[in-house]
This record gives C-alpha cells, sequence and structure tokens, in this order.
C-alpha cells in the first residue's frame, strides 16, 4: 500500500541552531570587529539574507581569513539556496579551524539540504568526535540512522541529547522509530500510543504517529491515531487520505470509503482518492463500482501504472478480459518495461480466447523470469486449453516454486479430477482449504470430486459450504441442486433451486462454451450484471466493448429493443470493423437475423480480407432471406477463403436448397479440411445424423472437440450419437463431466437419465431425470421415463409413478408408449378401468404394441374377465410370430438431438 509523501514532525531534518554561530577560535583569529559580526547575524535571523551577506562580503574583503565570518557566509548563502558557493565557504573555514566541531555540524546542514545524506553524515561524525554532546549533529545522525535501518546507532545518538531534548515529541518519534528497527516492536508501539495520550491528541503528533504506524504495517492502530488527528483538524486532506488507507489496509472498509470520499469532496478530480474508492469498492467485490471510480481517474492520469494495472486486475474480476488486456496493453504502451503488466494482458487474452497472441506473451515471460511461479501458473491456465498434459507439467513446475499456491494446487486438483485421477485431486483440494477454508471454487471442486467418488454427502457438505459462502451464485446453487437430488434429499433441492430461479437465472440453457477450462475465480466475482454495465458504459463511453457486453447481456435476457439501440450506437460511434462483426456476430447469436445482416454487411464491406465477416454474414441472410440468396454471397469467397468452414456452411446450405449429392461433396471437403467454429460442426454433425451416419457423426465430433474444446453442443450432440450406437459407458462418462461443467443444463441429466433407464439402472436413473425435469426439462420424454423408472424400481409406488405420467400424458397423449405406461401404472395401481382405457388407446395408435397387449391381457385377468385374457396372449403370440425381436421404447434420439440446437441453448 502507498503512502501519500508527508511530513513526520521530527523537525530534526533541519534542526540548525543560531547559537551555533560562535566558533571557539583563539582571540588573535577572529580579526573581524564584533559589531560588523552582530549586524551580519542579526540580518541572517530576521530572513535578510542580502543584507546579511553585503555586510559580511565587505568585512571577509578585509579579513578573508576569519573562519568564522567563512562559516556564517556559508549559512548566508545556504538560505538562499545558493550551495554551490556556500561550498565554497564551509571549505575555507574549515580549513582554517578544523577542529571547530560546530562548523562541521552545519557543514553537515548543508548537505542534508541538497539530499547529500552520506556527506552530511560524514560531516555530523567528525563533529561528534570532536564533541560528543553536538546537539546538532546527534539529532541528525539519530534520524540518518533510521533512514539506513540501523536502529542501535540511532539510540545510541539520541541518549547523548539532554533529556528534556529526548522528551521533545520530535525525538520520542525518532526513538520509536529505532526501538521498531531493533526489534522491540511492542516497546515502540506503547511509546507512540504513551506519546499521543501525553500530546492532549495534539493533531501534528497524532498524524505523525498514524504515518509511523501505517510504515509498520500496523494499520489498526495507524486508523485510530489518524481518526484522532482528524477530530481537531476535520477538513485536512491529508489527514483524511491516510486515514482512508490506514482503514482500508485494516480491512475497515466503511471508514476507509467513507475518508476517501470526503478526501474526494475537498480536492475534486484527486487520483489517489479515487484509486482508493477503488481499492475499497474492489475488496467489497463491487467491482463494477471499482471500474467507475477507475474510469474517472483514468481520465486524469491516463498513462498511469498502478491505475492501469488495477483497471485491467478489476475488469479481469468482471469477465471482461478483451478490455483487461486493452488496459494492460495501454499500461506496456505508456511503460514497456513493466515485464508484470505483459505477464497479465498474455493472461487476459488466454481468458478471452485469444491464444495465439496470449502464448506470445505469456512464453515470453517465463523465459525472461523462469523463476517466477506465477508466470508458469497463468501459462498453464493457458494451456489447460487444449494441452492439459502440458498445462499439468506448468503446474508442477509453479508448485515447486511456490508449494504455498493455492492457484495453482486448485488449478492441478481441477485437471487431475478431469482426468479421472481424483485420489490425488482431493489430496490437494484439501490442502487448499486448510490454508484458504473460504476459497469458494475449491469447494466447488471438492463436491464435484467427491460426487464423482460415490462421496454423495461429502459432496453435500462440500456444496452446502460452497453456498454459504456466495448465497447469490446461480451456478452454485445448481451445483448444489444436483448433489441434494443425488442424495436423495428431493424437497431441500427444490428449496435451493427455488433460490437459484428468484436470482432471474434461467437455467434452461447452459452458457456459452468457454474455451477456457480453468476459471478460478472466487466468491463475489461474478460477472458484472446489466445494471452494472449500464452504469459502466455511462462512466466511459467510448469503450464500444463495454457496450457490446451490455447488448449481449441485454440479447440474453431477451431485451431485443433495448440491445438494438446499444448496439447501433456502437454503429454510429466508430468506424471499426471488429466492432461490427461483433455485434453482428452477438445478434446472430441470439436469432437477430436481420439486425444481424446489417452490421455484417457492413463489417464484410470494411474488411473484405476477414472470412469469418462473410461466413457470418452468409448465415444471417441463410436464416433471414433463405438458402439461395446466402449461397450467391458465400460463392463470392475467392479460393484463398475456402476453407473447412466455408465447405460446412456449403454444405448446410445445399443440404436446404435440396442438392444431396452436392452437400454431401461439400461436407467431406470440409471435414477434411479442419474447420474452426462450432456452430458449423454443429450443423454438420446434424447432416450426418438425418442421413444415418452415426457413427462419422461422433468420429467427426471426437475431431472437433481438439479443436473448440468444451463446447456444450458438441459434446451433447456426441453423447447422444454414442447412446445411439449403444456405447453407453463412453456416452455417461461424457455426460457426467457435462452435468459437472454446465450444472444448470437439463438436456446432460435427461439423456443420463433416459441411458441409465434403458440399462434398467432404475435407482441411479431416476435422481437424475428428477434433476432435469427440476432445471426445466417440460417434455414427454422426461416424465415417461421417470414415471418408468419409479414404477420398475419400486412396484407399489404408484401414487408417484402416475403423477409422472399425468404430466407425459398431458404433453403427449398420442404416444402409444406413454398410454401404454399409463395403463401398466393403472393396472399396478388395482385402477382397472383406467388401465383399460390407457391400453386401448396405446392400441388405437398402436394396433400391434406387444407391451399394451401384454398388459391388457393381465388387466382382463384381474377383472376376472379370462376369455378377454387369453384372447390378448394369443394376439401378443401371433405378433411376435410375425415380428420377431422384443418391443421397447425407443430411445428418443431425434427428439434430444434437435432440441441440441434450439434458440435457448448456447451458441
Amino acid at each position: 500500500m502507498g503512502i501519500r509523501p508527508a511530513e513526520i514532525i521530527a523537525g530534526t531534518r533541519y534542526f540548525v541552531l543560531l547559537a551555533s554561530l560562535f566558533f571557539a577560535l583563539s582571540p588573535a583569529s577572529a580579526q573581524i570587529p564584533p559589531a560588523v559580526y552582530d549586524q551580519a547575524v542579526a540580518d541572517f535571523d530576521q530572513q535578510k539574507y542580502a543584507e546579511a551577506e553585503r555586510t559580511l562580503r565587505a568585512a571577509l574583503a578585509e579579513h578573508p581569513h576569519d573562519a568564522r565570518a567563512l562559516g556564517l557566509m556559508g549559512l548566508i548563502l545556504d538560505g538562499q539556496k545558493r550551495f554551490a558557493e556556500a561550498e565554497t565557504f564551509y571549505r575555507r573555514a574549515v580549513e582554517l579551524a578544523p577542529r571547530d566541531a560546530t562548523l562541521y555540524s552545519n557543514l553537515g546542514n548543508h548537505h542534508l539540504e541538497q539530499g547529500q545524506a552520506e556527506e552530511a553524515r560524514a560531516a555530523y561524525l567528525h563533529s561528534v568526535e570532536l564533541d560528543p554532546a553536538d546537539r546538532n549533529a546527534n539529532s541528525q545522525l539519530a534520524q540518518i540512522s533510521v533512514d539506513r535501518k540501523e536502529g542501535a546507532k540511532a539510540l545510541q545518538f539520541l541518549g547523548r541529547l539532554p533529556k528534556k531534548d529526548q522528551a521533545l515529541p520530535a525525538f520520542q518519534l525518532v526513538r520509536a522509530q529505532a526501538l521498531e528497527l531493533t526489534g522491540q516492536t511492542s516497546s515502540a508501539g506503547a511509546l507512540l500510543e504513551r506519546l499521543l495520550k501525553e500530546s492532549g491528541h495534539d493533531p501534528h503528533v497524532a498524524y505523525s504517529v498514524g504515518m509511523l504506524f501505517a510504515g509498520w504495517k500496523d494499520y489498526a492502530h495507524a486508523e485510530a491515531a489518524f481518526t484522532t488527528a482528524l477530530k481537531s483538524a476535520p477538513g485536512d486532506f491529508d489527514v483524511l487520505f491516510n486515514l482512508g488507507l490506514a482503514a482500508l489496509g485494516a480491512d475497515d472498509y466503511s471508514q476507509a470509503g467513507q475518508a476517501f470520499q470526503t478526501a474526494l469532496d475537498r480536492h475534486a478530480g484527486d487520483v489517489d482518492c479515487l484509486m482508493g474508492l477503488a481499492r475499497v469498492k474492489d475488496a467489497l467485490h463491487q467491482d463494477d463500482k471499482a471500474v467507475e471510480f477507475l474510469f474517472q481517474a483514468q481520465r486524469v492520469a491516463p498513462d498511469r501504472l498502478d491505475l492501469l494495472e488495477l483497471l485491467g486486475k478489476v475488469l479481469g474480476k468482471l469477465g471482461l478480459y478483451a478490455d483487461a488486456a486493452l488496459a494492460y496493453d495501454h499500461c506496456l504502451k505508456a511503460h514497456p518495461e513493466d515485464d508484470g503488466a505483459r505477464r497479465e494482458r498474455g493472461f487476459a487474452l488466454a481468458r478471452a480466447s485469444m491464444l495465439t497472441e496470449a502464448f506470445q506473451d505469456l512464453n515470453w515471460y517465463v523465459e525472461k523470469h523462469p523463476l517466477d511461479p506465477v508466470g508458469w501458473f497463468e501459462l498453464a491456465a493457458a494451456d489447460s486449453v487444449q494441452q492439459r498434459e502440458r498445462a499439468l507439467a506448468h503446474f508442477e513446475r509453479a508448485l515447486e516454486l511456490d508449494p504455498q499456491m493455492a492457484s495453482a494446487r486448485l488449478a492441478r486438483a481441477i485437471l487431475l479430477g478431469q482426468k479421472g485421477e481424483y485420489s490425488q485431486a482431493l489430496a490437494d483440494l484439501k490442502l487448499v482449504l486448510k490454508r484458504e477454508p473460504d476459497n469458494l471454487r475449491a469447494w466447488e471442486e471438492l463436491g464435484e470430486a467427491s460426487l464423482a467418488t460415490g462421496r454423495t454427502s461429502e459432496a453435500v457438505s462440500a456444496f452446502e459450504k460452497a453456498a454459504g459462502l456466495a448465497p447469490r451464485d446461480a451456478q452454485v446453487l445448481w451445483r448444489y441442486t444436483r448433489a441434494l437430488m443425488r442424495a436423495g434429499q428431493k424437497e431441500s433441492a427444490e428449496k435451493v433451486l427455488a433460490q437459484a430461479k428468484g436470482l432471474g437465472k434461467s437455467p434452461e440453457a447452459p452458457p456459452r462454451a468457454s474455451s477456457a477450462s480453468l476459471d478460478l475465480g472466487s466468491a463475489g466475482n461474478a460477472p458484472a450484471s446489466i445494471s452494472a454495465l449500464r452504469q459502466l458504459v455511462a462512466a466511459n463511453p467510448s469503450d464500444w466493448r463495454l457496450k457490446l457486453r451490455l447488448g449481449e447481456e441485454l440479447l440474453a435476457e431477451h431485451k431485443e429493443p433495448e440491445a438494438l439501440e446499444v448496439l447501433r450506437e456502437i454503429k454510429t460511434s466508430t468506424s471499426d470493423s471488429v466492432a461490427f462483426g461483433e455485434c453482428g456476430r452477438a445478434l446472430l447469436l441470439a436469432g437477430q437475423y436481420k439486425a444481424a445482416r446489417e452490421f455484417l454487411a457492413k463489417a464484410a464491406q470494411a474488411d473484405a480480407s476477414n472470412p469469418q465477416n462473410r461466413l457470418d454474414l452468409v448465415l444471417a441472410v441463410f436464416h433471414d432471406a433463405g438458402p439461395e440468396p446466402a449461397l450467391t454471397i458465400l460463392e463470392t469467397a475467392p479460393p484463398e477463403a475456402r476453407n473447412g468452414d466455408y465447405y460446412l456452411l456449403r454444405a448446410q446450405l445445399l443440404d436446404a436448397l435440396r442438392r444431396p449429392r452436392a452437400a454431401a461433396e461439400a461436407l467431406n471437403r470440409g471435414i477434411q479440411s479442419t474447420p474452426t467454429r462450432p456452430d458449423l460442426y454443429l450443423q454438420a454433425a446434424l447432416f450426418m445424423a438425418n442421413h444415418g451416419q452415426v457413427q462419422q457423426m461422433v468420429d467427426f465430433l471426437a475431431k472437433a472437440d481438439r479443436v473448440v474444446p468444451e463446447h456444450p453442443q458438441l459434446w451433447l450432440t456426441r453423447a447422444i450419437g454414442l447412446a445411439m450406437l449403444h456405447e453407453n459407458d463412453p456416452a455417461v462418462e461424457l455426460l457426467t463431466k457435462m452435468e459437472s461443467l454446465w450444472p444448470e443444463w437439463y438436456l446432460p441429466y435427461l439423456i443420463h437419465g433416459i441411458i441409465l433407464a434403458y440399462r434398467v439402472l432404475p435407482l441411479d436413473a431416476k435422481p437424475l431425470l428428477e434433476t432435469a425435469i427440476a432445471l426445466g426439462a417440460h417434455q414427454a420424454t422426461a416424465y415417461y421415463n421417470l414415471a418408468y423408472v419409479i414404477i420398475t424400481s419400486d412396484p407399489e409406488d404408484v401414487r408417484e409413478a402416475q403423477a409422472a405420467v399425468r404430466e407425459a400424458l398431458a404433453l403427449s397423449p398420442k404416444d402409444p408408449y406413454v398410454q401404454s405406461l399409463a395403463g401398466k401404472i393403472a393396472y399396478r395401481g388395482k385402477d382397472y378401468p383406467a388401465a383399460l382405457e390407457h391400453l386401448r388407446r396405446a392400441l388405437e395408435l398402436w394396433p400391434d404394441m406387444v407391451e399394451a397387449h401384454e398388459t391388457l391381457s393381465a388387466t382382463y385377468r384381474a377383472l376376472g374377465e379370462k376369455e378377454k385374457s387369453i384372447e390378448e396372449l394369443k394376439t401378443v403370440s401371433r405378433i411376435k410370430q410375425e415380428h420377431p425381436g422384443v418391443q421397447f421404447a425407443p430411445f428418443p434420439t431425434h427428439d434430444l438431438l434437435f432440441t441440441v440446437d434450439e434458440p435457448s441453448s448456447p451458441p
């Protein structure tokens, strides 16, 4: 923490005794008449330096060897800051009077005035050799010794002063510093508190005491001292400012904020006060407010290093990584020697998914600073996106350099968990929590690892702790809900889920895909809210990236008119083609195709060399006007721009135009060219599924994961494909990872539950299906499978099964499987009329449904209608002869596969 420059009242620094002008010389050497000399001294005492100099120069012209007059002339010239001239007079004087202690003492003052501490010290030491009791020399040597961190010597010099001098506040302050330097911290603190009390709470003494305590990082006592000073000087800016710093250091954020704000009211626009307020808001996790103060400060001091670094840090905590990178970039332009800023720029770029640029900075940094664990940690975090083994090696290196580095240990635990190495991951997480018991992410990861290893009760406890740390973090609450569901605590889960929904967060779709595996934020560092972004835009209206972020959030909340208004402000305020492209992409992803065309056409026109702008424009035209005009635009792409993405999009357009052969040819070329865009990968996968190429789809998406890792829809599509191929174990493994990464998205739970239901694992399937429904899976297939696993696991639990199948019937009354299951459940509940109704309805929809005929036979038998029962069994036998094989409800591949690409899903 910086301290604003302010002098401690220990006035020993400029202690000059006029009495020291007497030189103990022999009478023969005192040549200037006493009256002349006294007149010069009187003028000097009244700061009439010109008169004193005239008088003395005239006298020295007649008596050039008068040492006393030469010394006085040095003092007179020092008073006029004519130090070079004064030097010659001091030198002539000490040559004439080499054993005059006072002369050397004044020579020391002369050097000290010029900041020449070593020369001053030499002169003072010469003085005390000649006169050990020299008051000025001893007092100055005491202060110089403190400055040199030589506490014992300072105490020695102070001990030579008269007792009455030692009792003065100025020297007591020096003594306190000397005591602290010699390790007598408690004695030093007691001395300062006694001095404060004995001074009658003198504001000057209180201020000086506060400065010393602050310098020792004893912020609580510093705060108390500055508070005392403020009572006598309520409007003093320096007292207010330093009170703010001390209170901030003491974690008294209310007092700190009040002090900085009052100081700012006194000095409007003061950069230090604005930064102090920003630090207070940052400490309180009110990062949106912190950024507002930093923007104000930046307008006053645009190139200030600590300001830009703090701005980058806070923007990163808000998830505004691109803006954070720009702040560090500005920092480097103003201070190219700041290697730390380059490292942090690289880390921000990595978190903004700009990996090529990120690695340039981070690799450069670790090569230059191979012993910095933070550099290795941040490089590892960037590597974790695509090179996880290399990332683990880098985390190991960071921990070798700093075994106490909790962030590296946590990151390693996350990667180990992703590899399924839970034993080491759990050990790392427990070490992190031992050192940092309030580390939110560590509790979350402990919960996930515990769930993965079957420690459900431990998982619930871990997520309960996480929810306590971040009660307004919807992501944490969704994970807690999932753990409670797994533990069978349905009522508690519903309460926690209600809390999450009460935050205004919709759990029906996952967050956007993130290319960063590790997001090591702590409690309170949630992305900026819409209201906060509005304030940030108002505070810094020239930042189009902030407006874009606001527009994206408004689109996510379906506030399209306001979003369009914000984004169109960007279009009218900048000519940056990057801005047009980013706005167009945001609108495209939100399904606002007409508005997206408006921006993307401008982006493509401004930067014709950018192939992404053209592809985005083609997609917008396709959805807005149809495939034919879109294909016309796509075909204007030059040969060098016809990459994998181009051919995948071409395949999509040709398929929409019902030209399957040409579409298949374009698809094959696209696959061979390694596309990069996840949206086009997804459409290509759905194309394959539509044409029965499920194995090719799964292989294609496995390859895609190396290019666009951890993409929710691509992973989910691959999991469905694996289930269609009956590769259930890898499908379940992938879905389990998804439930951990996107705990709020119902589809992974639903598909996972259905797979387990088909594998006749009803007890495992039930909590997954219940979680999916709680999160928004309002689909017939969800309720059907829930009813099925309930009645399968507990045939007596008719009431709960009936409630589930009732929902399925309401959503899909013409599904024979739903009607048949409803009949079976009614039969189990001995509600035979209802069973007959549902089973007959099922057979109307599908007359050869074996399952319905079998249950109908059992129902007739229960009603005593033996002949009808036998007739149904004969029908079953006939159907099985005509249609060999057992009939099961089909895995709902088509419905689920194309739910993946719903508008509510992430881009």
